[in-house]
């Protein structure tokens, strides 16, 4: 009987040791597994360095930061050409993933394919990636621009009651930026024959293009503009300079991004309405999507934030959040973001 007990304890002491021999070894695996803090090579080329897109990098360097993100930044200005070579540089460098808010939306098919094959996360963001690159695409984060068109003409056609003559102010011909923009324009124009689009010129996103191309639209109609429809706000600030030069103040203008200007032109009373494109949220959850894929988490193929709208009554609570409290938002980013993807209401702010 003795015996039998002290043969069960031995056993029972053994099996504790391979326990204990087991615990650090499988510790030892599980934290060679965890790659969480992992270093993380990401190449971001934009188009340009718009304000909008100033405005983003904050919160890229911010959730890079968050992350342990070796971030190479590049803008193409404008020039398909340079986002190609841009594009070659990252894949040459060996660069976990790369992302791309492209200048043209279908010019980066074959670089986009070359990174795929080579096993770089490629994530396009605010401006669509059109076929044959957008199939190789780990991933897009972007705005529903088409909603964003739609909303910002039907405040200016409320505005000016159904009926009279506007002119559109567009993005750059070829991003999906300016399609869909332009797509949600028409949408709201076609149900209202009342209204008669005198002219539309892309001015390519740029304060001077729009405040030039205004200029050049006042001399030629006059009074005959009874509202302008910007793709986006910085064009927008443009043609507000443009009019108020010849002291013009009641011809309503409309755009879109939420950019400081745009709030601050909805909060005085000299831009009608905006749409809050969110740039440090969306760029920045582009790259955390980027991170995550690197990583080996799964990931939306497809994220689509709604831009809530901006008046005069709601616009000094988006100054507040996005400028003059712009730092305690800035530093929130990170948490804020991985708390929508995990939610999957991705517009929350």
């Amino acid at each position: 009987m003795k015996s039998s007990f002290i043969k069960r304890a031995a056993a029972a002491l053994f099996a504790l040791g391979c326990v204990a021999l087991a615990g650090p070894t499988l510790a030892a695996q599980n934290s060679s597994n965890d790659n969480s803090s992992k270093p993380v090579t990401v190449g971001f080329t934009v188009y340009a360095m718009s304000g909008w897109v100033s405005s983003g990098k904050e919160g890229v360097d911010k959730v890079a930061k968050a992350n342990n993100v070796d971030l190479r930044w590049a803008s193409a200005d404008g020039s398909v050409a340079s986002q190609v070579a841009q594009v070659k540089q990252f894949i040459s460098q060996n660069v976990d993933a790369i992302i791309i808010d492209p200048v043209d939306s279908s010019a980066l098919g074959p670089q986009i394919k070359e990174a795929k094959s080579k096993g770089i996360k490629v994530i396009g963001t605010n401006v669509k990636i059109f076929p044959p690159g957008e199939q190789y695409l780990t991933s897009y984060v972007g705005p529903d621009d088409v909603l964003a068109g739609e909303n910002e003409t039907k405040a200016l056609v409320e505005k000016i009651g159904g009926k009279g003559n506007v002119v559109i102010l567009k993005g750059p011909l070829g991003q999906s930026a300016t399609i869909d923009r332009t797509q949600g324009i028409e949408n709201v124009l076609k149900q209202h024959p009342g209204i008669k689009v005198l002219a539309q010129r892309p001015g390519d996103w740029k304060r001077e293009e729009g405040y030039n191309i205004t200029a050049s639209w006042l001399s030629r109609y006059g009074t005959k503009i009874n509202g302008i429809i910007s793709e986006n706000d910085d064009m927008a600030v443009g043609a507000i300079r443009a009019m108020r030069q010849r002291r013009i103040t009641n011809v309503p203008v409309v755009g879109v991004d939420g950019i400081e200007a745009g709030l601050k032109n909805v909060a005085s009373g000299r831009q009608l309405v905006t749409n809050l494109q969110n740039a440090p949220l969306q760029l920045g959850m582009a790259l955390q999507v980027a991170v995550n894929a690197v990583r080996g988490q799964s990931v939306p193929k497809k994220i689509m934030i709604h831009m809530p709208v901006v008046t005069h009554d709601n616009a000094d609570q988006y100054m507040k959040q996005m400028y003059d409290n712009r730092q305690q938002f800035i530093d929130g980013l990170p948490e804020l973001i991985n708390k929508n993807l995990a939610s999957g209401h991705y517009g929350q702010q």
